[in-house]
């Protein structure tokens, strides 16, 4: 999934066609194993509701129809993933130039069983520490100096075991080496065949437990790790979380341990007076990666030396000042691409205003371009405080903001919507926005009311996009900030770790049709509570806060049927400013295999 929704997958066929075989052209045939769709569940209630499951829920959302926005022209997701199919075929000339007489196209064919692909580790870096650039960082590598003393940095994880009660091998370790700093699981002894992979449907989740790692202290970059069990990709996840209640870093930052990618997009960074924003890149494979940014503001690219042929060696971490590479940007959005190992990447953003500490945050990649995209997550604080705050000099920038990015040659018309738990909501001019191409267009949401929304976008050619909220107190005292990206769709088994020290909660929205999502707390000792189900009618977003789940809830799977549904975590301090938003992950992958046909 691309960009936040899934297309539905056709396959045309007149009557006379032979199941799983194309046409043969010209001696050449192609085999294509015959596909199979999921039946789709709906959902048979509007709005919300919560019950106990009756029965088996299937965690998988294939098959499901494409998202639409009724109103408008209505979203349209990525195309559903199909078999690879590889086909050979060759001819033969005679040195005189004499082509040998071709044989008929089934004769020298034949299939070859698919092959099975390994499932992989699970591997995820966890960004270190926020920390104040030193007076003498010159240039674009900085040089940091202490956090305030009352700075706490936390990673939790977690890893579901199978039915047999097998914990995958896995644990947080530093990622420049060393022992590690907490260990899940220590997985099956060596010679020691982990028990076949049982289903995970959400009735059967409860007979299942996790190993839980909670609130580990970290002092730098680390990466957390599990190993398969079995034929199947392990359901793992963890969470990085800061809070500091002094200093000029005060607020919260939270973010997911981040799978690393050779192509990231972020948006929101901001690199005017007052505002640092530090690119922290980071490698955890075996491989040298060679790193090279591009970087558009709202007026367009922005031409940037220095910022191609970055090298960031194996278990290593480097960090870019963007303000030496694009200064005085109120907008500024980053595309991450390396050759070589797969990186990850996050931007360190803090704002100071005055004396005033004006929030920190870890901005986290967004969607890549795509004609829809869906943010979950958009938490707006109540309307008369935001008001206060936004009326004071130099508080412009703490306004909520929808920021879109046009990364080709053509303008974007696009299509957005807000979900909110009453259905939708109308935006000033109808929603319907052009964005100029190559620059990044800004759409003020400060006219919506209190509460937690999905911001769907649907636009005439890619686009990727972001949200900008913030959380105060009130004028003249700090205020905090984070960003809403856009989420794939929830299928099955996604794994979601609730950040250390936070009122945390779940946000889903349904942009179109009826979408059921099965949530299933985990304790930090492990245990699995009732899966609870929750029905969302089309056009609605929802929240659902962790202590809703269960009583000290660690993390929560969760997977979902019918129409595309998408999930944020939104993360508060009860007692100050602080918020943060992270998009539920992708869920686990199960066994995959390549079927391969051969052809003369």
């Amino acid at each position: 999934m691309s960009g936040g929704t899934d297309r539905g997958t056709g396959n045309g066929r007149t009557g006379d066609e032979e199941p799983g075989r194309s046409a043969p052209q010209d001696g050449l045939t192609q085999e294509v194993p015959p596909q199979e769709v999921a039946p789709q569940e709906v959902a048979p209630q509007e709005g919300l509701t919560e019950r106990e499951p009756a029965s088996t829920q299937a965690s998988s959302a294939a098959g499901a129809s494409a998202v639409r926005i009724p109103r408008r022209r209505g979203l349209q997701g990525p195309p559903g993933a199909v078999a690879a199919v590889l086909v050979l075929g060759a001819t033969v000339a005679l040195a005189t130039g004499a082509l040998i007489p071709r044989p008929a196209a089934d004769a020298f064919s034949y299939d070859i069983p698919g092959t099975a692909v390994p499932a992989g580790d699970y591997t995820a870096v966890c960004a270190g520490p926020p920390r104040l650039l030193g007076v003498d960082a010159g240039g674009i590598d900085p040089e940091f100096s202490p956090v305030s003393k009352s700075a706490k940095t936390r990673v939790s994880a977690m890893v579901l075991g199978d039915l047999s009660g097998a914990l995958p091998g896995s644990d947080l370790s530093p990622l420049s080496g060393g022992d590690p700093l907490a260990v899940l699981a220590t997985g099956p002894a060596e010679g020691e065949e982990a028990a076949p992979p049982a289903s995970s449907d959400s009735s059967g989740l409860t007979s299942r437990t996790a190993g839980v790692a909670g609130g580990t202290a970290v002092q730098d970059a680390s990466v957390f790790r599990a190993e398969p069990l079995g034929a199947q990709t392990p359901v793992a996840g963890a969470m990085f979380s800061y809070t500091a209640r002094d200093g000029d870093l005060r607020g919260l930052a939270a973010a997911p341990c981040q799978a690393p990618s050779n192509d990231l997009w972020i948006l929101g960074a901001d690199t005017t007076v007052g505002s640092t924003s530090v690119l922290l890149l980071s490698n955890p494979t075996q491989t040298p990666a060679t790193v090279d940014l591009e970087l558009t503001g709202a007026e367009g690219p922005v031409e940037a030396s220095g910022g191609t042929g970055l090298l960031v060696p194996p278990g290593q971490t480097r960090q870019l000042v963007l303000g030496g590479l694009a200064a005085g940007q109120e907008q500024l959005a980053v595309r991450v691409r390396s050759t070589g190992g797969r990186i990850t990447a996050f931007v360190q953003q803090s704002v100071l205003r005055g004396l005033t500490p004006g929030g920190v945050e870890l901005l986290t990649p967004t969607a890549g371009p795509a004609d829809t995209q869906v943010l979950p997550g958009v938490a707006i604080q109540d309307a008369a405080t935001a008001r206060r705050i936004r009326e004071q000099k130099g508080y412009e920038g703490a306004a909520p903001a929808l920021q879109v990015l046009v990364p080709g040659t053509s303008d974007a018309v696009l299509d957005v919507v807000v979900l909110g738990p009453d259905g939708e909501l109308t935006l000033d001019g109808g929603g319907v926005v052009t964005a100029r191409a190559g620059a990044l267009t800004t759409l003020p949401l400060d006219e919506l009311p209190e509460g937690n929304y999905t911001v769907a976008i649907s636009a005439d050619v890619p686009v990727s996009a972001a949200v900008r909220v913030s959380r105060g107190t009130g004028p003249g005292k700090p205020v905090d900030q984070g960003l809403a990206v856009a989420a794939a769709r929830i299928g099955g088994d996604s794994s979601v770790v609730f950040a250390d020290g936070t009122d945390a909660s779940l946000v889903f929205g349904s942009p179109s049709g009826r979408s059921e999502v099965s949530v299933t707390g985990i304790r930090a000792d492990g245990t699995l509570g009732t899966p609870k189900i929750f029905n969302l009618a089309g056009g609605t977003s929802v929240a659902v806060t962790a202590s809703d789940l269960m009583k000290g809830a660690a993390a929560a799977v969760i997977s979902a049927t019918g129409d595309p549904v998408y999930g944020a975590q939104v993360n508060t301090l009860s007692d100050a400013a602080g918020i943060s938003v992270s998009a539920v992950p992708p869920g686990a992958t199960g066994r995959e295999s390549i079927p391969i046909v051969l052809g003369y």
